[in-house]
């Protein structure tokens, strides 16, 4: 059977698995600090863990692809639809979610009296904020189930999962929401920079914010490019399908880095993650990621 794969297919097949088990026990852990934490009750820690199980889900679809690499042998494509669902929904509401929480971090930083306000009402705030991610998702996954092909046999991979031309609505829109991502953090970055001056405690923002639009760029952005360019540049399709492979290789990395990035610069996660594993919290808390509004001396303070 290995014999019979294409060459290429193995170091990759193999390093998304391995990807594979690093986002499902990180984003695990992640979820589960977000049930045992009652701190983590903002509509932003919502966001964060909705993004932590998308990337699971997603990821997740690896496990398919190697069995049916290594194994199985290929099906057919309206199988490989409905085994990867779960994958397919997760990859198609991770990018909206981002763009969400960078919304939220928009507002909690421009209008911090407007956003203490849609945070009294947490759940109108959060349905408001997850309208779009819902219906981007519900949209695409219904265009690839209308579109579904029982004819076609595929080695079952996420973007053999997407009929039709539901694969490039992904891309096309996921290009459009990666702009709207590095403009709404950029925004934010800079006007961070003007209240923030040289307050220690706004580097953190600062950093969280550069490691976003960094992972947004290395990720979201460069899988969506590369395979708009192999659907419309390369001729042979088996070419094309390990090009839309290779092209999430950045985007995989960053699903899959989601616990070490908030156990990095996030100190409520950090906190949370030790306590889960039994370690002692330092009692030094510093200014966390996450987002909330609070006020400090008679001036309205962003703290992320």
């Amino acid at each position: 059977m290995i014999s019979a794969i294409p060459p290429p297919l193995i170091p990759i097949a193999l390093f998304y698995f391995l990807c594979a088990i690093v986002s499902l026990i990180g984003n695990m852990i992640m979820i589960i600090c977000f049930f045992r934490e009652r701190k983590f009750n903002s509509p932003c820690h919502y966001m964060i863990t909705l993004a932590c199980a998308a990337d699971m889900l997603h990821l997740c679809g690896h496990f398919v692809f190697n069995f049916q690499l290594f194994y199985d042998g290929p099906g057919s494509q309206e199988l490989c639809f409905w085994l990867l669902l779960p994958s397919c929904i997760g990859l198609a509401i991770s990018g909206p979610l981002l763009l969400s929480m960078g919304i939220d971090r928009f507002l909690a930083c421009q209008c911090p009296m407007v956003y203490r306000q849609l945070c009294s009402r947490p759940a109108m705030y959060l349905l408001l904020q997850l309208f779009f991610p819902i219906i981007h998702t519900v949209y695409l996954n219904v265009s690839s189930f209308v579109q579904r092909d029982p004819k076609t046999m595929v080695i079952c991979q996420v973007p053999l999962a997407m009929s039709g031309d539901s694969f490039e609505k992904f891309n096309q829109g996921g290009l459009i929401i990666n702009i709207g991502v590095v403009i709404v953090y950029f925004v934010t970055f800079l006007k961070l920079r003007r209240l923030a001056g040289s307050a220690t405690h706004l580097k953190v923002v600062f950093r969280s914010i550069l490691y976003t639009v960094i992972f947004v760029i290395l990720g979201w952005s460069t899988v969506t490019m590369m395979n708009i360019a192999s659907i419309h540049l390369v001729e042979d399709i088996d070419t094309v399908h390990i090009l839309m492979i290779y092209a999430g290789i950045g985007l995989n990395m960053a699903c899959a880095s989601n616990i070490f990035v908030f156990y990095a610069i996030n100190s409520e996660y950090r906190a949370a993650i030790r306590k889960l594993f039994g370690k002692s919290v330092p009692i030094k808390i510093h200014p966390s990621t996450s987002m909330f509004a609070s006020t400090a001396r008679g001036n309205t303070v962003t703290k992320f």
